[in-house]
């Protein structure tokens, strides 16, 4: 039986280095430039994916501007009308139609104007550009828009610039008086 136990092993042996005969071994060169081939793909894929991106930039932009055209033209028509029409009020219809025009388009590109008159006031959202003394009401509210603020996909694009209201004494107003 020894024999026969000697003579199992040798053949699973012999079948191991087969195995290990028929399996390429995979060298450290080869490894390098397998490394290499795929940061070069990667690579190339970064570069296609920042060209796309500028791409889908520019598509949008265009639309963006191709509507901005279309107001413009508006504009035109109306400082032409200006030249030749006497009638104040066909004036302001038209010049208040492309107002419209415009809100529409900054609307539909996710432009939301806020609203600030009576809010607190918000340093991340509101540019301060003087105070008003009350002596009824609460400090830091907003009493005047001076020109209105802007928020892009609920981001701020452009802050509100306001009169904030700051609370004066009764003694201080008879003083003043």
């Amino acid at each position: 039986m020894e024999e026969k136990e000697v003579l199992e092993k040798e053949e699973i042996r012999e079948v191991e280095i087969k195995k290990e005969e028929t399996v390429p071994e995979t060298s450290v060169e080869d490894w390098e430039i397998k490394y290499i081939r795929l940061q070069a793909e990667f690579e190339n894929f970064r570069q296609r994916l920042r060209r796309e991106k500028e791409e889908w930039q520019e598509i949008a932009n265009a639309k963006l501007l191709k509507e901005i055209v279309d107001i413009m033209d508006n504009f035109s028509l109306a400082l032409e009308t200006i030249k030749h029409t006497r009638k104040k009020d066909a004036i302001i219809e038209g010049i208040n139609m492309i107002y419209r025009q415009f809100e529409n388009l900054l609307q539909n590109e996710g432009v939301i104007k806020m609203e600030v008159i009576g809010k607190s006031f918000n340093p991340s959202f509101h540019e301060a550009v003087g105070i008003e003394e009350v002596e009824d009401g609460e400090d830091n509210l907003i009493v005047k828009e001076i020109s209105p603020g802007y928020l892009f996909k609920n981001k701020l694009l452009r802050p509100a610039k306001v009169i904030v209201s700051k609370k004066i004494e009764k003694k201080e107003v008879e003083n003043n008086a």
